[in-house]
């Protein structure tokens, strides 16, 4: 299993990740990179490019060093080759190694804007082939068809295992590699947040803070809380164990300074077995209760 470091949280993104600042990320990126994370994920859409111009910059400070750069393009008419190139310019020129379609849409071909990643990758302009947020009855029908991502990225988290199971299994059996997003909950499972009201961007408007939810989503930090204090650590930490060992290929980690990112990086946490069934029950209780108000963990509209 491979840790990237995410870059969603560079700058304010669609009304998440409010008040934070560049130089904060910035040096959260080069501390990274000193600690010897290679792999890096960043998006088009992470502040209308901000994201992708942040890391470009960051990594060009360290020309000895080979890194492994994913990002990702949102669907539309354009050819995906030119699409490409707002990216490439944004990196400063830094190899992309897995370019993703960032969610699928009903108002586009989501089959045809992977076969032209595709063609990019025969031709070395790309790495991989990647597709985010693909429900699973979609990502079956694109490998039926032949479309077969290189590596699909999804939330692996215990704020969201919708599909989690499922998903892995055919991607195991697929030869799909699966890289996990979020995996504390966008900082929700640190037990921080228990009311919306805690919260000063968008984040606040998520699923668990439903009627229908929120107690599902109390109890499961109550269990994080309860299993990190037998740790002696935070519940960050349990969080992210958990991911880890849901058996992804890549974890996707995220932090707004440096010290978040030592925390990441220092976590050593290893749950028991019952933990981890006890933890997951919790989290389906949740899942089955979100099931009534979304469709997936931000309730975007396919």
């Amino acid at each position: 299993m491979r840790t990237y470091l995410g870059t969603w949280q560079v700058t304010q993104s669609d009304g998440f990740w409010t008040g934070q600042d560049i130089p904060s990320a910035e040096a959260v990126i080069s501390s990274a990179v000193k600690a010897g994370t290679s792999g890096f994920d960043t998006a088009q859409s992470y502040g209308k490019g901000r994201a992708e111009q942040v890391l470009g910059k960051i990594l060009r400070r360290f020309p000895d060093r080979t890194f492994r750069v994913d990002t990702k393009i949102m669907p539309s008419s354009r050819p995906v080759r030119d699409v490409l190139q707002s990216s490439l310019r944004n990196l400063s020129g830094i190899p992309i190694d897995c370019l993703y379609l960032h969610w699928p849409s009903s108002s586009f071909d989501n089959m045809d804007i992977i076969r032209q990643i595709a063609d990019l990758k025969e031709e070395g302009l790309v790495g991989r082939t990647g597709a985010c947020n693909l429900p699973l009855e979609m990502l079956e029908r694109f490998v039926d068809a032949g479309v077969v991502p290189d590596r699909i990225q999804r939330p692996v988290s215990l704020l969201w295992t919708r599909e989690l199971e499922g998903t892995l299994s055919f991607c195991r059996d697929a030869g799909i590699e699966v890289a996990a997003y979020s995996p504390t909950g966008m900082g929700l499972l640190s037990g921080k947040y228990r009311m919306p009201s805690d919260l000063p961007d968008a984040r606040a408007d998520l699923f668990c803070f439903r009627p229908e939810c929120i107690r599902y989503y109390h109890h499961l930090l109550d269990m994080i809380e309860d299993i990190a204090n037998a740790h002696d650590v935070g519940p960050t930490a349990v969080a992210l164990a958990w991911t880890r060992q849901a058996g992804p290929d890549i974890v996707i980690t995220g932090a707004r300074n440096t010290t978040q990112l030592q925390e990441n990086l220092n976590c050593d946490v290893e749950l028991t077995q019952h933990e981890v069934l006890e933890l997951g029950s919790a989290a389906r209780e949740l899942e089955e209760a979100g099931r009534k108000v979304c469709d997936n963990i931000f309730s975007y509209r396919w």
